[in-house]
């Protein structure tokens, strides 16, 4: 191991050593908080909640818990039975990312009991609440009576227990709506003091990755090339914010990572420095403003890494051939698919009943000043142009009382444009023929419940223009302008115990233009998708299956259409004993056929994997994918395999 991953790791020791997760213990005094209500209406503090109610029942649970919503309806299962003038319940959620999601997930489970929104995870770690995962606290005049890590079976029997060991209200008492947290008109004084606090967190993963090809075209899992050898990646984040204020929070991120520059230039995490990145926030009601870095994710067609509608759940395969720009998931990042990317600027919001509006200013590339020699002999890339983005996101939900699905609505800009004079090419000493760009894009969106089970919805493209400046032969400047349109529209149906099955159509004509649409998401198609989901064996297992067939919207100098198929089935299964499975197949071939520009390519993978949990933020992961290439055409034919063996140890705290 080099000495660069011997100190990561030793970090990482240090950091799960000194931070780990304890829970608060039974008997300690509660510690104390000030929070505010999901939507940003309400501020609740801990010391009028733990005054007006002899029992008090903090829920933490995080979005990314996959039982956390059963949990939720367990706990209002035993808030209709106990709630009232002497038993509370406030759920407690730490999640920075989509607000309007975690309302909906609340509304549409029938939620009644007040939820309460922790940024930064600062109340969460004061009572030692381990990574995405479900605790109940039970506070007793100010101080812990008891806490449930993750329990197990039902948990308003788990919260009962819990109540009625502490010689609490009658079971046969009659049930009730209760009336929730009281709410405090001043955040967060405790003792005559504002109520501040800190949070530390961190995410690592080490990966062990050997290659062996063979073929000249050998490529992975993304139609990326890859080449035969071994290597070891690591990263290590530590974000650490405080609370500095009432409606003042600061923070920062501390990145290693022997990943090098690339991956920030390439996404998910465009950061000015590999190093890591800091943050201001102001939050006041129902507005925030950050300044600094920020995760954000739109649409697929604006603002997405990655999106899983889009691609076959095959050890994170994408299934969409988009060479280089998809490899630097598999070769540069770790494989990191979660939709949301990372920006550094400034970002704003404002909740009101029912909705949202979000606005964002960014940089995510820099420019980057290449000496005219090192360009001139190879040794350097050109400078390039240092990008600005830019945009804004209205939202509004409404759950319907027939169907019990929230009815959504959405419009959206995102605009984009590299400023040319961010390098200055008469310092370097070379003239600047390199073209560059300025794009917009706007689309509406809505979803509508059709039945219980039944969902209806679409994207559209209402305007989107890509403009490539450049120097004419005269030395003048000279444009080129593309519009574009797109769309997706499908239906989605909602079976018992997780089982659905998604049926979309899409259209993107070749002139559509997204500098940060996901990854899959490729100009010139049109065609259909469709996947499923299925429980098996009580829920112990999943199958999931992917079927895509899209065409050239648009045949190419009289050529015929080039017909694009992709066809996946993976199983995952939960083994018991923190062991877990995963197999996967996926078969894609890219076909044209006639006299003009004919060639066809196919790609097969198997997939095969081996997870074990350990510590409730721990996982240790074996993975073995085996993908087979073939290309032929009028002038070339080859066949390349390649074997991809990866070991993953990840950890969070």
């Amino acid at each position: 191991m080099t000495r660069r991953a011997t100190i990561a790791a030793a970090t990482l020791t240090a950091a799960v050593t000194v931070f780990g997760c304890v829970a608060a213990a039974a008997g300690a005094e509660a510690p104390p908080f000030a929070l505010r209500t999901l939507d940003g209406s309400e501020a609740v503090e801990s010391s009028a909640l733990f005054a007006e109610y002899g029992h008090v029942f903090l829920v933490f649970w995080s979005g990314g818990c996959p039982h956390c919503v059963e949990a939720l309806r367990g706990a209002q299962a035993f808030y209709r039975r106990y709630g009232g003038p002497d038993v509370a319940v406030a759920g407690v959620n730490a999640d920075e990312g989509d607000v309007l999601a975690l309302r909906r997930t609340i509304e549409t489970n029938g939620i009644a009991f007040r939820q309460l929104r922790d940024p930064g995870g600062i109340v969460s770690g004061s009572y030692g609440v381990p990574f995405e995962t479900l605790v109940i606290v039970h506070v007793a005049g100010g101080t812990v009576a008891g806490t449930r890590i993750d329990p197990g079976g039902a948990i308003d029997g788990a919260m009962e227990e819990m109540l009625l060991g502490d010689a609490a209200p009658s079971p046969d008492a009659p049930e009730t709506t209760g009336t929730g947290a009281a709410a405090a008109t001043e955040i967060a004084e405790e003792n005559g003091k504002v109520v501040f606090g800190s949070s530390i967190r961190g995410w690592s993963r080490i990966r062990f990755l050997d290659i062996d090809s063979r073929g000249e075209e050998a490529a992975g899992l993304y139609g990326e090339p890859v080449r035969p050898g071994g290597r070891v990646d690591y990263r290590v984040e530590i974000e650490a914010s405080k609370r500095v204020a009432a409606h003042l929070r600061a923070g920062a991120l501390l990145r290693i990572s022997n990943e090098g520059e690339r991956v920030l230039e390439s996404g998910p995490k465009y950061l000015g420095s590999p190093l890591g990145s800091a943050f201001a926030e102001i939050d006041a009601a129902a507005f925030t403003f950050r300044l600094g870095y920020y995760s954000i994710y739109m649409t697929p067609l604006t603002l997405m890494r990655w999106d899983w509608d889009d691609n076959p759940r095959v050890g994170g395969d994408a299934g969409c051939g988009c060479g280089a720009s998809a490899g630097t998931l598999l070769v540069e990042s770790l494989d990191d698919l979660a939709p949301e990317l990372t920006f550094e600027g400034a970002l704003a919001g404002y909740a009101f009943s029912g909705g949202e509006i979000r606005a964002f200013y960014a940089i995510p590339r820099r420019a980057r000043e290449t000496p005219r020699g090192a360009w001139i002999t190879g040794a350097e890339e050109r400078a390039r142009y240092s990008l600005e983005m830019f945009g804004a996101e209205w939202r509004w939900q409404r759950v319907s009382r027939f169907s019990g699905e929230a009815w959504k609505l959405g419009a959206r800009y995102v605009g984009s444009r590299e400023l040319r004079h961010s390098v200055d090419f008469v310092e370097l000493g070379y003239p600047a023929y390199d073209p560059w760009w300025e794009s917009g894009i706007a689309t509406v969106s809505f979803e509508a419940p059709l039945a219980g089970f039944v969902r209806a919805r679409a994207e559209g493209v209402v305007w989107n223009r890509a403009t490539q400046y450049g120097r004419g032969a005269s030395g003048d400047t000279i444009a080129f302008r593309d519009d574009g349109r797109a769309g997706v529209a499908g239906i989605v149906f909602d079976g018992p115990r997780g089982a659905s099955l998604t049926i979309d159509y899409l259209l993107l004509d070749p002139g559509f233009f997204a500098p940060f649409a996901a990854l899959s998401y490729e100009p010139n198609r049109e065609g259909y998708r469709a996947s499923a989901r299925a429980p098996l064996a009580r829920s112990k297992v999943d199958a999931d299956l992917f079927y895509k067939r899209v065409r050239e919207h648009t045949p190419l100098f009289g050529a015929e259409r080039a017909e694009i198929e992709t066809a996946g089935i993976s199983i995952t299964g939960d083994l018991g004993g923190g062991f877990g499975a995963t197999a996967g197949w996926i078969e894609e071939s890219d076909e044209r056929g006639g006299a003009v520009f004919p060639y066809s390519l196919s790609r097969r993978a198997v997939e095969a994997g081996l997870q074990f949990g350990f510590a409730k933020s721990g996982v240790v992961e074996l993975r073995y994918n085996r993908v087979r290439s073939e290309e032929s055409s009028p002038s070339a034919s080859s066949r390349a395999t390649a074997d991809l063996y990866a070991l993953y140890t990840t950890i969070r705290f």
